[in-house]
């Protein structure tokens, strides 16, 4: 019965308006749901619960954000979201809304295509945020736009879009976004999966231990340590060597006990 209903919703959709509409207002509606929502969740526990709070954010209280850096932050990434989607909306304007970077079609997709853009997505995302992301810990980088993201050594989740413009383009959209738009993924396909990457990215930055998918310690050790864990799920950390603190020191070579 639920099936049918979302059917129904999606062919009216499909039918009233153009392919790059829905899309404008699929990618507004992972924002406010995947984003918005779960910040202000996780802030509210911040403010309203103290001593749950403390109880269970990884780092130590002295280490929070005062309540001027977390004003700053939100108007930091409202102003980003209200540039970009600006952006965004006069882009679509100007092509009459007829174009989508994705398949928009009237036939909801089945599971296995769901589930094989998720997956492909999951990977390339990896892949492609990895390497811009240690692109962007470079000293001659790191200075000029990354640094502001690190401002949160001990995060909150809004400090999830918290950047630079630059970075907010090439870190938070490019890994998300282009993989997806170069397989011509479908729209709904791409949607659930924007959804759970700006979900997880409030819930990375949330530093609660209790958030296990994602594992939020991860992420929360690269605020506290900058130089380690520089992918979203572990998978090229891993294969780097970068999923352990001081990997870029030199080994102590061993004393010959002869």
């Amino acid at each position: 019965m639920a099936f049918i209903w979302v059917d129904e919703l999606w062919g009216s959709i499909y039918e009233k308006y153009p392919p790059g509409l829905i899309e404008f207002g699929c990618m507004v509606f992972t924002q406010v749901v995947g984003f918005w929502i779960p910040g202000t969740i996780y802030l509210g526990i911040d403010l309203l619960f103290p001593n749950f709070s403390n109880r269970h954010k990884i780092q130590s209280e002295r280490r929070q954000p005062s309540r001027a850096q977390i004003v700053h932050c939100i108007k930091h990434v409202g102003l980003n979201e209200i540039v970009g989607l600006s952006i965004q909306l006069a882009l679509r304007t100007a092509f009459g809304f007829q174009y989508s970077v994705f398949r928009v079609e009237r036939q909801l997709p089945g599971l296995w295509t769901v589930v094989s853009d998720i997956v492909y997505g999951s990977l390339a995302g990896e892949f492609v945020f990895y390497y811009i992301h240690r692109a962007f810990h470079h000293p001659l980088v790191y200075t000029k736009v990354h640094k502001q993201h690190h401002q949160f050594t001990a995060p909150i989740s809004f400090a999830g879009q918290y950047a630079h413009p630059v970075e907010h383009i090439f870190a938070n959209l490019v890994p998300v976004i282009v993989p997806l738009a170069l397989r011509g993924a479908n729209l709904v396909s791409a949607t659930i999966f924007v959804l759970y990457e700006i979900w997880q990215a409030a819930a990375d930055h949330s530093g609660y231990d209790f958030v296990k998918l994602p594992p939020t310690k991860f992420h929360d050790l690269h605020h506290e340590k900058f130089r380690v864990y520089f992918g979203t799920i572990g998978l090229m950390d891993w294969l780097h060597g970068t999923d352990k603190v001081g990997w870029d020191k030199p080994k102590k070579a061993k004393v010959d006990d002869e």
